[in-house]
């Protein structure tokens, strides 16, 4: 009989496994985020002139317009803190790790809601309703998929162990 004592045992650790994926969110989110807060100054003049006279009109858009300025710049904040707190692999991040992905889908739902109320303002913005459920739809996927994996996996908890 092979019996193993809890020393030679060997636990998956580190950034290996499944983990690999979240590694790559947790490194290609605020890159993603930073190249949109750019975009989003690069074509603030030129939205502005678009959007004026909307904005005149709707108090709604010029928060939402405004809002999502501010929150993209928090978002990216958030997600620089949790990249360094993933890499130190302090025991945190997984709640970060999580807590990134629940602001996701509270920002595609502002989103999703935004654009089905700008519809008596703008027209048709069928096109934009779309793509924001479908956008909601992916981040709601892939928290179905990390979320249980942060709280469950053996890996996670054996990575994640530094204060």
């Amino acid at each position: 009989m092979n019996v193993q004592t809890e020393a030679t045992v060997t636990k998956p650790t580190g950034l290996g496994g499944w983990l690999i994926w979240p590694t790559i969110i947790v490194v290609f989110s605020p890159l993603s985020l930073l190249a949109s807060v750019i975009g989003i100054f690069q074509d603030h003049a030129e939205a502005m002139e678009g959007l004026a006279p909307f904005m005149e009109q709707s108090l709604s858009l010029t928060l939402y317009y405004y809002g999502n300025i501010l929150l993209e710049i928090g978002l990216l904040a958030f997600s620089l803190f949790l990249l360094v707190f993933y890499f130190q692999k302090k025991n945190r991040a997984p709640h970060l790790f999580i807590g990134l992905i629940l602001c996701y889908i509270t920002l595609n739902m502002i989103d999703l809601l935004a654009w089905a109320s700008f519809d008596s303002l703008f027209g048709d913005t069928i096109q934009f309703v779309t793509q924001s459920r479908l956008s909601l739809l992916r981040t709601c996927i892939t928290a179905m998929i990390w979320i249980p994996y942060f709280r469950l996996s053996k890996r996670v908890k054996n990575t994640f162990v530094n204060e």
